[in-house]
């Protein structure tokens, strides 16, 4: 603790200490025990308020020390004489025991020394009709109570005094340093931490919160915001409510919103904040971003089931293709007999065969890496390929195809085969999603290092809520599916450095959008 302050806090002592004394000596006259002037105790009156103002404005603490010092001694010279009684001569001693608590020896013997001459001055010179030997009586007396004050003040008062202070102190540091620890913790801490009134109202928020929201401590303070998605605002009205009745939530997974609408995973505790007579103050919410851990248990999710894909994929490899191949061998000899009356049968079985063989391949694809035999390719030449391979469906189904192709060859570095698989499944979904005279728009182009492929058709569309499982394996919304198309698609795209983004609404259609890597520079013409 500063020396000032400590000099301070002994001043308010020693105020209140003459602050008691005066009213003493005020009662003292009024009941006319003691007779002195009424002018005297407006001036003791006057001298105690002045003193207290000026500790409320909190003057220089040595400047007040010396006024309460000077101040009093005034008062207790002037009532002496003014009423003639040795009375007023306790209030010397008095002053003296109380300025113990400045624990200055120097203080208290220059003190003692001009006390002792002003009793005498008073004695002798102010009232000599008092009896020579009282005068003597009284100042041995006086002498004798000095010595025993400083000797109280060396073996008791002045470690009372200071053992008081160590401790008061010691528990302003502790309270000052845990206050301290618990703003740091607050302000630093990686989740984000609020205080709410019992109002729902913001109290306090802290930096990671604001990070983490969007909100700024000035928008949210006294205010009551929106941090949760619409869809959960009643089950946190509910949680509140519970909140204030005592309960507590601990590490509760929900859907909170930030500032902008984003929506995004969180963890969250909530529990009442209590004060030491058991009343609820407030509610403390600790919150932590979680989307990332919630993406990785998707992505962990989506590699078991490629396991498993795979695992299925090597045993229908060897299981199914080699008695297949026998089947479609007989099948094919049974096709060149013309005559044959089941012939129409056997070319349905044929196609069903061929069918199931497309499936086998797209199980192989899952059950080992995708080969890497790439080349230097022109992705108009595939995609025109691709829609030459379905021109005859597009007629048959009356489809219109619209085509907006960038003037210039796009060169990717990739293997030809799996990058001519990955359009035929889209454009073949796209034409499959449209009943009849629907329309397949392709649009080519290329920016900062990019192709970008855009295939969109005017089919049925895809609920926004089924979006997120596009790429699923064995997930498919057509009866006769496998459901790998799109999931080998987006796994050979994503293996060639690039990327599929799929937009589709219900009743108005799906567009697809492929980006991957230019290879070198763009070359001129097709």
């Amino acid at each position: 603790m500063r020396p000032l302050t400590i000099i301070h806090k002994r001043n308010l002592f020693i105020y209140y200490s003459l602050f008691i004394c005066s009213i003493f000596f005020i009662l003292l006259n009024l009941f006319d025990i003691v007779h002195y002037s009424h002018s005297y105790t407006l001036f003791i009156i006057m001298t105690i308020t002045a003193i207290g103002l000026l500790l409320y404005k909190k003057v220089h603490a040595r400047l007040i020390q010396a006024l309460l010092i000077v101040a009093w001694n005034t008062v207790l010279i002037l009532l002496t004489i003014d009423s003639g009684q040795l009375l007023f001569l306790l209030g010397f001693l008095y002053l003296l025991l109380i300025v113990n608590a400045y624990q200055s020896y120097m203080l208290n013997t220059i003190l003692a020394i001009i006390f002792v001459l002003e009793i005498a001055w008073i004695v002798v010179f102010k009232h000599p009709n008092i009896q020579l030997h009282h005068s003597v009586q009284i100042f041995i007396f006086f002498t004798l109570f000095l010595c025993i004050v400083g000797l109280l003040q060396t073996l008791y008062v002045k470690r009372l005094w200071l053992y008081e202070e160590k401790r008061n102190m010691d528990k302003q540091l502790e309270l000052s340093s845990t206050e301290a620890y618990l703003k740091l913790f607050f302000n630093y801490a990686e989740d984000a931490m609020a205080v709410f009134d019992l109002n729902n109202k913001i109290i306090e928020v802290n930096a990671a919160f604001e990070k983490m929201y969007g909100w700024t401590r000035e928008e949210c303070i006294g205010k009551s915001i929106q941090l949760v998605a619409p869809e959960n605002i009643e089950a946190a009205n509910e949680r509140f409510s519970k909140l204030l009745q005592g309960e507590r939530y601990r590490l509760l997974e929900t859907k909170d919103m930030r500032k902008d609408g984003t929506v995004f995973d969180a963890q969250i505790s909530l529990a009442p904040i209590y004060n030491s007579y058991g009343d609820m103050l407030a509610v403390s919410v600790i919150s932590r971003d979680i989307s990332y851990l919630k993406e990785n248990e998707r992505l962990t999710l989506q590699s078991e089931k490629l396991k498993l894909a795979g695992e299925i994929a090597a045993g229908v490899a060897h299981e199914i293709r080699n008695p297949m191949t026998v089947i479609s061998g007989f099948i094919q000899m049974m096709n060149e007999d013309l005559q044959s009356p089941y012939r129409a049968y056997t070319g349905l079985i044929q196609s069903e065969i061929e069918r199931i063989d497309l499936i086998i391949s797209e199980f192989l694809v899952l059950s080992k890496p995708l080969a890497e035999q790439k080349n230097r390719l022109n992705l108009s030449e595939i995609i025109e390929d691709v829609f030459h391979f379905f021109e005859f469906q597009l007629e048959q189904r009356q489809i219109q195809l619209i085509q907006q192709l960038s003037k210039e060859a796009l060169f990717v570095y990739g293997n030809a085969n799996q990058i001519k698989q990955v359009f035929i499944n889209i454009v073949k979904n796209a034409i499959e999603a449209i009943d009849n005279d629907g329309t397949v728009t392709l649009i080519s182009c290329h920016d900062e290092g990019f192709a970008f492929i855009e295939i969109a058709d005017t089919g049925e569309g895809i609920p926004q809520h089924l979006l997120d499982y596009v790429f699923e394996p064995f997930y498919t919304t057509k009866a006769t599916g496998t459901g790998l198309g799109m999931m080998i698609s987006n796994k050979i795209i994503r293996e060639h450095g690039g990327i599929i983004h799929i937009h589709s609404e219900e009743k108005v259609g799906t567009k697809i959008t492929l980006k991957i890597p230019l290879h070198q520079q763009i070359k001129e013409g097709a």
